[in-house]
């Protein structure tokens, strides 16, 4: 094991993730991870990848990748890109091209032009055709149709159903919003920390709704006591998950990356116990006292 794969299994053993949980996160197979920590590249798919899987261990597990480069360089394969071809085409240059070619060379984007603008011309001229026909085409069956008697505007019947289908929407907006609405008196207590570990009391009120929100992207994962998974896996950047855990009394949620995903108890902003810049992933316990 080099001091680097050293340095990097320290940091993810001290915020309790294992090697699966870094795989879910990363998105890194987990012999690659086990790779990097023993200073194994031999078994990457190219040296451009023991760079990015470096970076992305680093990220995860709350290192600074550059410092990491550059306090580590020597254990870290100095050519990152596979080598690139000199060869790259076949075509000559302008001056191997024969004298005659030369002029065909010079005269070949004129005539694309020139069949560029009658390619135009033709398409506007169908077009014009086509609208001229269509006015012809109206105008007749304005002559043959039968004049309908306009109704008059703003009648009783319509009135009515205007109203009744305003009254409607009315209602249903005020259904959404009472659904919506988060309960005043619920309250979140925190009552223990312990490493990356905080647990909250929810009191004061009947209903247990978690929303997560994606700023990036981040690994989640929501399951109770009873080994029920609710969610596990990847929130893209701009997605919301949310769940109803009313009928729960316990349950844990995992952030991979605190610092993009917000979070919303029974429609209220909840605010890491822990700063998400002095930790980045985190572990919360909710425990669901029903009012």
């Amino acid at each position: 094991m080099t001091e680097l794969g050293k340095r990097l299994k320290e940091a993810r053993e001290a915020k309790n993730i294992s090697l699966d949980e870094l795989q879910e996160m990363t998105k890194i197979q987990k012999r690659y991870l086990i790779g990097i920590e023993e200073g194994n590249y031999a078994i990457m798919p190219g040296n451009f990848y023991v760079r990015a899987f470096i970076k992305q261990y680093a990220e995860a597990v709350g290192l600074d990748p550059e410092e990491i480069f550059e306090e580590y360089k020597q254990d870290i394969p100095q050519s990152y890109q596979e080598e690139i071809p000199q060869q790259l085409s076949r075509v000559k240059t302008r001056q191997q091209i024969s004298p005659s070619g030369s002029k065909w060379v010079d005269l070949l984007p004129k005539l694309l032009i020139a069949a560029v603008i009658v390619g135009i011309a033709i398409v506007i001229w169908l077009l014009l055709q086509q609208h001229d026909a269509g006015n012809k085409s109206g105008s007749q069956i304005v002559g043959d149709t039968t004049t309908e008697v306009e109704r008059p505007k703003n009648s009783p019947l319509e009135k009515a159903a205007k109203e009744e289908k305003e009254k409607k929407q009315e209602n249903k907006k005020k259904q959404q919003e009472t659904k919506e609405s988060p309960s005043s008196d619920s309250t979140l207590t925190v009552v223990e920390k312990s490493g990356n570990l905080s647990t909250i009391e929810l009191t004061n009120t009947d209903k247990f709704v978690i929303e997560l929100t994606s700023k990036g992207t981040s690994w989640v994962a929501v399951y109770n006591t009873k080994g029920h998974s609710f969610f596990q896996g990847n929130l893209a950047n701009g997605q919301t998950q949310t769940f109803d855990l009313s009928a729960e009394t316990e349950v844990f949620v995992k952030i991979g990356r605190t610092l993009d995903v917000d979070i919303k108890v029974n429609g209220q902003p909840f605010a890491y116990p822990i700063d998400p810049k002095d930790e980045v992933y985190q572990k919360l316990k909710f425990v669901f006292k029903k009012s």
